[in-house]
Formats: C-alpha cells, structure tokens, sequence
C-alpha cells in the first residue's frame, strides 16, 4: 500500500495468494490494483470474478462483469465471468448461450472450461458438460471453485 507504483509486489502478492489459495486476499489485492489502474480490464475482471465466488459486493461484482464484458466480449475469461454471473443470478441459460458464442479452442481453456461445464451440467446438459470437465479438472482452481465442482460433476446432488 505504500508503494502503489512498485508492479513487482503486486505481481508477487498475486503470485503468493494464487499458490496458497487465498481468494479473499486475491479479492482484497485486485480491489486495491483496480484503485491504482481502472483501465486494466483483467484487473477489473479478477475482482469482479473474486467478488461473485465469496458472494462480496454482489450487485457491484454483478454489474462489473456486465460492463466488462459489454467492452470486451472476445475475451473469453470476461466471458465466462459474466456467464457465472448470470449463472448465479439464476440465468444459467442466458450464461451459457455467452459462453457458446466463443470459439471452441476457447471453450477448452481449463478456466472456461470450468465454467462451461458447471453452466452445461446445471442447464440439464450434461454431454455438453463431460468433456470439458475434463479439461476443467486440469485448471487450477480456487478453493471455491473447486467447492463448486461437485455441482458440476452432479448437477442434481444438493448445494
């Protein structure tokens, strides 16, 4: 915090949280980058992302993964960010026709394919679903995504 400007910190403050799975960090870490830099939209996304899985700031996080991905609909992390969130706002359909519009090598990214697959198997489609939650299983995920795999795995277990 007191040396905002220092790059290499935030890189290794990320890279620290990241290894050791601490989401609220991460989420606390991209909130302060975001104050710093508002233009990087990979920042705005990981805050908005992390925000939806600890269920933080919701209508913001909501609202931030729309305008993001109203301004970068080619990015497929955008992509499956603001499909989660409509996915969470119980529009699973609607975030999984976000996710069909990108292109199928994107789909197989092991983070959208996360995504994809937990969308496909709550949407009551699990063919879609099994392969990429194969591809899935590969990325590494954070603790709550991983809480969310089972779901995805067996969209009809309880939540």
């Amino acid at each position: 915090q007191r040396f905002p400007r220092e790059r290499w910190a935030l890189r290794d403050l990320e890279r620290l949280h990241l290894a050791a799975g601490n989401t609220r960090g991460l989420n606390k870490l991209y909130a302060m980058m975001a104050n710093y830099d508002s233009t990087n939209f990979v920042v705005q996304n990981n805050l908005a992302a992390t925000s939806l899985l600890l269920g933080l700031n919701l209508s913001q996080a909501h609202e931030l993964a729309k305008e993001l991905y109203a301004s970068h609909p080619e990015e497929a992390v955008i992509a499956s960010t603001y499909a989660y969130s409509l996915h969470l706002q119980g529009r699973t359909a609607e975030g999984l026709a976000v996710l069909e519009k990108l292109k199928p090598e994107e789909l197989q990214l092991p983070p959208v394919a996360f995504y994809y697959s937990l969308l496909a198997s709550t949407a009551g489609q699990p063919a879609k679903a099994g392969k990429y939650l194969a591809l899935a299983q590969k990325a590494k995920l954070l603790p709550e995504e991983k809480a969310l795999l089972p779901n995805a795995l067996n969209p009809t277990a309880p939540h």
